[in-house]
């Protein structure tokens, strides 16, 4: 296995932690964000964008990828990363979540069935039935060709009944043993994470993570709904955990929301890296992030929505502070007027802005812990110890 991580230092009052994971595909100097290319591609984003926006790692959807362009594809290119250009360290998920919460678009309109054996689903393309288990997502995620994978998991919906809940934490556990067995067996140069559920509770929270800890994973990833639903339920989740986090494992964060509060929040209890679809998400619909010099706060969520007619006349950029590409060449009443005409400009701008923002923070983090103020840094953008 290619692969290692490694602690640079420590916060002195808290989990935060600079470190570096060696891959293959080079290094990722935590903590990162890495940007989601569900379907090979960051949605408006070039390889060249992503590079120029900081980016060192970005994650593939493993469900997407398999349905479509298919693993002969991938396999012919030597996975997605290679797939869309893009040679740097790479990230992929197990296909758990997406055959749990994803609804079927399929004519029969059978939708998801998963029991021990794995995940029955239809095709959202064609409406073809497709089994994963444990072993096939191993198989997968081999052919993805990802620095970093997931073990196959169940996360427990937020609305699960108890005995569901029971049922899929159960389940899960005996999903990842089963990835396991089956990475082991596979022989290749992918480190495998294994995913921590329990939802809210955190007896199961604790019960996970000593379940994958006596497996002896590479890395651990922070899964389910509560991780990014709000910074603080983010915090109890991962608090849960925080005395048992061993120090020589990277820790990752599944879908992490809260932009830079939830930031603060994650690497603050000990998170290393983390991937989030909203960052270029809000970016399309002409949220964008911005500094505190800017005016950013807790109150306003760091952002702006481009679209509002304030910004028609504004000759200075979105951000004062930021060097992006966006920000050193247009104008906010240009963003503006590519979102009011629709123009798909727009989309590209806005997102290298919110990517090169999130990698920018991440710098800037990992910095104040090298340089021994991580709390004095966090206090300066969230004004609170």
């Amino acid at each position: 296995m290619d692969f290692s991580f490694e602690v640079s230092k420590k916060d002195k009052k808290s989990l935060a932690r600079a470190g570096v994971i060696h891959t293959s595909h080079g290094d990722i100097l935590t903590p990162a964000f890495s940007p989601v290319a569900t379907k090979a591609s960051v949605k408006t984003l070039t390889p060249d964008d992503l590079r120029a926006a900081k980016t060192q790692v970005v994650l593939g959807n493993t469900y997407h990828l398999y349905l479509k362009p298919g693993t002969e594809t991938l396999k012919k290119f030597g996975g997605f990363g290679p797939f869309m250009r893009w040679h740097g360290p790479t990230i992929s998920d197990s296909g758990g979540y997406q055959v749990s919460f994803l609804r079927s678009k399929s004519e029969d309109g059978r939708l998801v069935k998963i029991t021990d054996k794995g995940a029955i689903f239809s095709s959202y393309l064609d409406g073809s039935r497709h089994l994963i288990t444990p072993e096939k997502s191993m198989e997968i995620q081999k052919i993805l060709a990802a620095d970093i994978i997931m073990a196959f998991d169940q996360p427990l919906g937020s609305d699960y009944s108890p005995l569901k809940k029971k049922e899929a934490f159960e389940r899960t556990m005996k999903w990842e043993e089963r990835s396991f067995s089956a990475w082991k067996k596979l022989k290749s140069n992918q480190a495998l994470y294994g995913i921590v559920q329990g939802d809210i509770d955190r007896s199961l929270r604790r019960k996970s993570l000593k379940f994958v800890l006596s497996l002896g994973f590479p890395g651990i990833a922070m899964g389910g709904e509560s991780i990014g639903v709000s910074p603080k339920i983010t915090a109890e989740t991962l608090d849960a955990v925080a005395d048992i986090l061993p120090l020589d494992k990277p820790l990752h964060a599944l879908g992490l929301g809260g932009g830079p509060e939830g930031i603060f929040t994650a690497v603050q209890r000990g998170v290393d890296t983390f991937d989030n679809t909203s960052i270029t998400r809000m970016a399309r619909t002409g949220l964008l992030f911005i500094y505190p010099e800017d005016g950013g706060s807790i109150s306003n969520k760091f952002r702006i929505d481009i679209e509002k007619s304030k910004f028609k006349n504004a000759r200075a950029p979105i951000s004062n502070k930021c060097s992006c590409y966006t920000c050193k060449n247009f104008s906010a009443a240009y963003l503006h007027h590519l979102f009011l005409t629709r123009e798909l400009l727009g989309l590209r701008l806005a997102s290298i802005h919110n990517v090169f923002f999130v990698n920018d923070l991440m710098e800037r983090i990992r910095n104040s812990i090298l340089e021994g103020d991580f709390r004095a840094f966090k206090k300066y953008w969230l004004n609170r110890g």
